[in-house]
């Protein structure tokens, strides 16, 4: 499967407008730069990601829910948060490897989260 690039683009910008939703007035050349620079953080990953055999859109989803739950207005144009955050997720979703039993029982703490998300959402 293709990465599909206007998505990953346009997850960038909502994520990158969400932490700057506080700046008055609102400098459109500025989010679409803080927007760039997450795209390009993006593709640091893509390769790693389509080299464990997943889909490279999981980068995409991964920026969204990044967009949904952690793009704050106090991280204005910073980038750091980005790209450890994403990494972290993607990590999680693509493991490299499991290196023992302690991170084996951790992926079990991911499922239980996992279930009570998709409890909630089924609630609603």
């Amino acid at each position: 499967m293709d990465l599909n690039h206007a998505e990953l683009h346009a997850a960038c910008y909502i994520t990158a407008k969400k932490t700057m939703m506080d700046a008055r007035p609102t400098d459109v050349q500025r989010i679409k730069k803080l927007a760039d620079t997450f795209y390009t953080l993006c593709l640091e990953h893509i390769g790693r990601v389509k080299a464990l055999g997943r889909d490279p859109n999981i980068v995409v989803r991964a920026v969204k829910y990044l967009a949904d739950t952690h793009a704050i207005q106090p991280m204005h144009d910073s980038t750091e948060w980005f790209f450890f955050m994403l990494r972290a997720l993607l990590e999680l979703a693509c493991p490299e490897k499991v290196n023992n039993r302690d991170s084996l029982v951790f992926f079990t703490d991911i499922e239980e989260g996992l279930a009570q998300a998709c409890c909630q959402i089924e609630d609603k």
